[in-house]
């Protein structure tokens, strides 16, 4: 099986990458040193059976001084790169497709207006995929983790502030890991599910911290 795996270099792409080579699943790792997911691009892939894509940005700012070519720049790589991704591989029958989304894909908080708008688009691109794709009966889903463990989390965040999730997420903050295999059992396993966005959070959505 071989899976294209964008945004390989960050935290979470990382720890996909890791998880899924130990599974035996050939790669291709495509991050921003290859590929300008701002622009269009060109792709030349063949026989692909996965694609995970982790490639992302946020720029937060408050609405009015969040100018067009913030919008447009993180709508270009969080949600535009992932359609031309779709449209530009030649994915083989019964292909595997997931969308590396966020929280922000059905809540959101200040400062994250772009980020907001990229990931709720990206969902109604996953829905709509899901069903023109199933033809060849593809499987199209998002997965949005929340607060993950991972170096750009802490880096991010203040000692207190990841003290207070710690404290206050039910299961705490998420592992890495955890989205990886998630992502591992719909490559390898899933055949039913299709057009969903999965929250893996530790709780954090139902509290609201």
């Amino acid at each position: 099986m071989r899976v294209i795996v964008t945004g390989s270099s960050g935290g979470i792409g990382k720890r996909v990458c890791e998880y899924l080579k130990s599974k035996s699943i050939e790669l291709i790792e495509l991050n921003s040193s290859k590929v300008n997911f701002s622009n269009d691009f060109e792709l030349q892939y063949d026989d692909i059976s996965g694609l995970v894509h982790c490639a992302g940005i946020n720029k937060i700012n408050s609405y009015k001084n969040t100018s067009d070519e913030d919008l447009i720049d993180v709508f270009n790589i969080n949600t535009m790169s992932f359609i031309r991704l779709c449209k530009k591989i030649n994915f083989n029958p019964n292909s595997k497709i997931i969308a590396i989304g966020s929280l922000y894909a059905s809540e959101t908080k200040n400062g994250r207006l772009a980020y907001t708008i990229s990931k709720h688009a990206l969902y109604g691109a996953v829905k709509n995929l899901a069903i023109e794709m199933s033809i060849n009966k593809c499987t199209v889903n998002m997965v949005s983790p929340g607060f993950v463990d991972t170096e750009l989390t802490r880096k991010n965040n203040s000692s207190e502030r990841i003290d207070e999730l710690e404290r206050n997420i039910p299961l705490g903050l998420t592992d890495a890991d955890q989205i990886a295999k998630i992502c591992s059992y719909l490559l390898l396993e899933n055949t039913a599910i299709t057009g969903q966005n999965i929250i893996v959070d530790g709780g954090y959505s139902l509290i609201g911290i």
